[in-house]
């Protein structure tokens, strides 16, 4: 595993010239290697590319500046996130090895904050599901018990960060794909605010409700990607035009006086007695802190459910219509006419749990 599991340390580390930005990265290639077998959290890992990066940064001054925040800090990245000269399969047979001509705007702030990406990690098949059995790959395991999944859709990048092959990883969520495998996986998962992170050159699933989310460690190593990331990115018209925040300066702040709302009605039937005992004991931990919490009622909760399967399923039936052979991607052989090639190449390319989102939108 990596030297330490925290971006501060490490960047502290490298920045001190005491371990340079490739003892780090190899490290780190060398954990997800050996653990791969056994987690099959990475569906690649770019080892030649990633020790150029980290050579280049030890050559520079790089690992120093102000303006590299993330210098030397290997990162791992969600199958569905395009990154240039890597494959996006988006966890699907029908992608398979396409290589997306460009990178996401988050990979290109990454990069230029000097991050190293390590390779592309594991997911539910267009990130439709929650356990990140749907993957064409195989399944993703719980480093913390193996018998057990991590969660999903985004599995792999938590598991990686779980095992402490790397710091942090991206992930993406749609409906809880970031903060419950992080909760099963024991890290911690930020799904920011819609528009908070640009959205360009993540493959769509349900674009009213997809976002790109950051997993870490620690809450601090989530601030520090967040801060990197977020910010109006001209290429998407949903990213928000607001400021952003110094992050980590906003949690060492005391909450004294904040207000937290807790709605206990969603503390019903189904809710696993030791979950409701984590929560209660973090409400309070936030009361000793000097935090208000009130109780409030979202009345209209009873219907997102509902409302979350009808917008994601129709919106995913709309963004896959894309795959069909022509343009990218996995084609099917011996079809004698065009629509017998839609057909086949669909039919063969896409998971079970795809094809039923489609024909239920």
């Amino acid at each position: 595993m990596i030297p330490s599991n925290n971006i501060e340390a490490l960047r502290e580390s490298i920045s001190s010239g005491g371990k340079t930005a490739q003892t780090v990265v190899e490290a780190s290639l060398d954990a997800a290697e050996r653990l791969n077998e056994t987690l099959n959290a990475f569906l690649q890992i770019d080892r030649a590319g990633a020790l150029k990066r980290a050579a280049e940064i030890d050559e520079s001054a790089g690992s120093n500046d102000e303006s590299s925040p993330l210098a030397g800090i290997p990162i791992a990245i969600k199958d569905n996130i395009c990154v240039r000269g890597l494959q996006a399969s988006c966890g699907s047979r029908i992608l398979g090895p396409y290589q997306p001509p460009y990178s996401a705007t988050v990979i290109e702030r990454l990069e230029q904050a000097g991050a190293i990406i390590i390779g592309k990690t594991n997911c539910d098949e267009f990130a439709m599901g929650s356990s990140n059995e749907n993957s064409a790959y195989g399944p993703v395991r719980n480093p913390w018990d193996t018998t057990r999944v991590p969660g999903g859709s985004s599995g792999g990048s938590a598991a990686a960060v779980a095992a402490g092959i790397v710091p942090t990883a991206l992930g993406s969520e749609t409906g809880g794909s970031v903060r419950q495998p992080a909760a099963l996986c024991g890290i911690v998962g930020l799904k920011p605010t819609y528009g908070r992170f640009s959205r360009y050159g993540l493959v769509a699933f349900a674009s009213s409700l997809d976002n790109i989310g950051v997993f870490g460690q620690t809450v601090m190593d989530v601030a520090a990607v967040t801060r990197v990331i977020a910010g109006r990115d001209p290429h998407d018209s949903t990213s928000a035009d607001v400021p952003v925040p110094d992050y980590a300066a906003e949690i060492e702040r005391e909450i004294k006086g904040a207000r937290i709302g807790v709605p206990r009605s969603l503390f019903g039937e189904g809710l696993d007695a030791e979950v409701l005992a984590s929560v209660e004991a973090a409400i309070e931990a936030y009361r000793e802190l000097g935090a208000e919490i009130i109780d409030i009622e979202l009345p209209h909760a009873k219907y997102c459910i509902a409302v979350y399967y009808i917008i994601a399923t129709a919106e995913a039936s709309s963004n896959l219509a894309r795959f069909d052979g022509v343009r990218y991607g996995f084609r099917a052989e011996e079809a004698h006419t065009l629509r017998e090639m839609y057909k086949r190449t669909r039919d063969e390319g896409f998971g079970a749990e795809v094809k039923r989102r489609i024909m239920l939108g």
